[in-house]
């Protein structure tokens, strides 16, 4: 099969999506130091856990089985690609005593979900109150950190892995696979997360990619948004997309082979995208280029 990578990075709103380890009561968020600035992100592991559930609430994709028998948590010997999605998209390792473990790297891969936005120690105090008033009891205070921003991620999927595991000598048919990756690409659009009693969309407001005959996250980290001061809307930096757009491979450029998608009204220069589609058609024309690559595959 030829090769080829899918990768797109998106840009959602959302408020405090992820938490580490608290200190007394005080529920801190994940951080990062960046220019002096502390950022906010969603680890690459609750991405994960986020697409996983919304495959299985839109397809009914089944959980494959765990174990705990090696003193490590990993997927059943009898987990396989071709009955379990979840092992086909996110890779496994095996492990058996005194034999070399059996190891298949994840095919859709995330990078962190990262603020646009700086931390700027928002704290939100709260009690249980009523429930201390109807048992005629002190509250118990406690306290988060909240960040509401932009967020932006990188997700990259090997189209030509897909549905092929050469440990245990498996290849599924083409049909199979462009399922598979739509499935996915469906899933994208319409992904949420549940958190400290909330729940927060993660729809996508902004979406570039494409298929690619190298596999690389070419707008990882490309994506700069500003506040215009006049409208207080944002705006996305489009010269520093441009020039990624410029990039040549081989023969073409990676303009050639990429796709636009964005929410209509919500940004400031969105006129400045010439050829932006909206969400949902930028999904479509994925999906049908999807089919094409395994077509010609």
């Amino acid at each position: 099969m030829k090769k080829g990578g899918l990768t797109l990075t998106v840009v959602f709103e959302a408020m405090s999506l992820n938490y580490g380890e608290g200190v007394g009561n005080i529920s801190e968020l994940k951080k990062l130091t960046r220019e002096g600035y502390s950022l906010t992100y969603m680890s690459r592991q609750a991405l994960r856990y986020e697409l996983f559930k919304a495959l299985q609430n839109l397809f009914g994709v089944k959980e494959a089985p765990l174990t705990k028998e090696k003193e490590v948590i990993q997927f059943k010997e009898e987990a396989n690609i071709r009955d379990y999605e979840e092992v086909d998209l996110f890779g496994y390792m095996k492990t058996e005593k005194k034999e070399k473990a059996l190891t298949r790297a994840a095919v859709v891969r995330f990078s962190p979900a990262i603020s646009l936005e700086p931390y700027l120690n928002d704290l939100e105090f709260g009690t249980n109150k009523n429930f201390a008033d109807r048992i005629n009891s002190d509250p118990n205070p406690f306290q988060f950190e909240q960040h509401y921003s932009l967020y932006t991620y990188t997700i990259t999927i090997d189209l030509d892995r897909i549905g092929k595991d050469e440990n245990e000598n498996i290849e599924l048919d083409n049909e199979t696979r462009i399922k598979r990756v739509q499935n996915v690409l469906d899933a994208l659009k319409v992904m949420n997360r549940e958190i400290k009693g909330r729940i927060e969309n993660l729809n996508p407001i902004f979406v570039i990619g494409g298929i690619y005959p190298v596999k690389n996250p070419f707008f990882l980290n490309r994506v700069k948004v500003s506040l215009d001061a006049s409208t207080k809307r944002f705006k996305i930096n489009n010269e520093l997309l441009d020039s990624v757009l410029n990039t040549q491979i081989s023969d073409k450029l990676v303009r050639d082979y990429t796709h636009i998608g964005l929410l209509k009204g919500y940004w400031q220069n969105e006129d400045e995208f010439k050829n932006a589609v909206d969400i949902s058609e930028l999904f479509n024309k994925l999906k049908d280029e999807v089919r094409e690559f395994y077509a010609s595959a």
